[in-house]
């Protein structure tokens, strides 16, 4: 990863540790959850979906998923461009940028559904 620069290099991992915090976080409240938690809540607040709280790790196990799959491809990617560094690097830097933004979508994606399901009401949208 940083072969093709530092700060590329750290993006990517920032990326691949921000990918893990829903996971942590969803096993840190699993105790805390019944057998069936709303899923889908209406903007009034009634729950529409009861799932297996379960279903709550795959969000953010698909999150750590097409974080890690955008960081190899753009790896694949840039290895292509070795007679050109500069290309090199800039292919694997918006590989990185968009892992990077995966990850933050996914980690507020997570949040919302865990207030979703402590509070019982979701924040309607």
């Amino acid at each position: 990863m940083f072969s093709f620069g530092k700060q590329n290099g750290v993006k990517a991992a920032l990326a691949l540790v921000l990918s893990f915090i829903p996971l942590v976080a969803v096993f840190m409240v699993f105790p805390q959850l019944g057998d069936q938690v709303p899923m889908k809540v209406s903007s009034a607040g009634e729950v529409l979906r009861w799932g297996s709280k379960w279903e709550l790790v795959l969000l953010p196990g698909l999150g750590l998923l097409v974080s890690a799959a955008t960081i190899v491809v753009g790896l694949r990617n840039a290895k292509s461009y070795r007679d050109d560094a500069n290309l090199a690097a800039l292919t694997f830097q918006r590989a990185a940028r968009s892992a990077l933004v995966q990850s933050v979508v996914f980690v507020i994606a997570t949040a919302i559904i865990l207030y979703g399901v402590f509070s019982g009401t979701g924040i309607g949208i």
